[in-house]
């Protein structure tokens, strides 16, 4: 019993400490990112995401946009037995240090696994995925 009282706060915490890292590495923004919406916690992953390139009149439908994202990824975290671990796979960084690739492996509780790629930017020296 206590187990199950303590795994999904010691995954708050850990998602609540990369969020706060998240200026470091691209690869810890991504991490973030998916341990936030595993959590269903969509506040937090919206703040992981860059809306530098959307205008004012377009932002409510962006931060739509990425409601639904969350939601549903969140919704096949969860019929996979949540989120194991997130690996990078390969982290790459422009020469001016201000736009990465990163190619994750996302493995599930039940051990099933995707592939995902993420461009990110800094965005007010942080780190940020950019929409797609």
């Amino acid at each position: 019993m206590k187990r199950q009282i303590l795994y999904p706060f010691a995954l708050f915490l850990t998602a609540a400490m990369l969020v706060a890292c998240s200026g470091g590495k691209p690869e810890e923004t991504v991490d973030a990112f998916y341990h936030t919406t595993a959590d269903g916690n969509v506040d937090d992953a919206v703040k992981l995401i860059s809306f530098s390139g959307v205008g004012a009149n377009e932002m409510v439908q962006a931060k739509g946009k990425v409601q639904m994202v969350v939601g549903e990824l969140h919704n096949r975290i969860e019929a996979n037995d949540g989120l194991d671990t997130v690996e990078t796979v390969k982290s790459e960084t422009s020469e001016d240090g201000q736009k990465a690739m990163v190619s994750s492996k996302i493995i599930f509780g039940n051990g099933k696994s995707m592939n995902e790629n993420a461009r990110l930017i800094k965005d007010d020296g942080n780190w940020k995925i950019v929409l797609q």
